[in-house]
């Protein structure tokens, strides 16, 4: 899609910025939710070798 105005570059400035924050935003949210992921294995495997024992 072409700019109406090729001088104009503060929309694509803006789509670029916004594009950014939503990877960044996913980026973050994957990380939290990998990490509670661990945590929640780790808890796990830590419950079921008590029960070994």
């Amino acid at each position: 899609m072409a700019n109406s105005n090729p001088n104009d570059t503060k929309i694509e400035q803006q789509r670029s910025e916004s594009a950014k924050a939503a990877l960044e935003s996913q980026t973050e949210n994957n990380h939290t939710e990998n990490s509670e992921a661990a945590a929640d294995r780790l808890v796990d495997n830590l419950e079921n070798e008590k029960k070994d024992k």
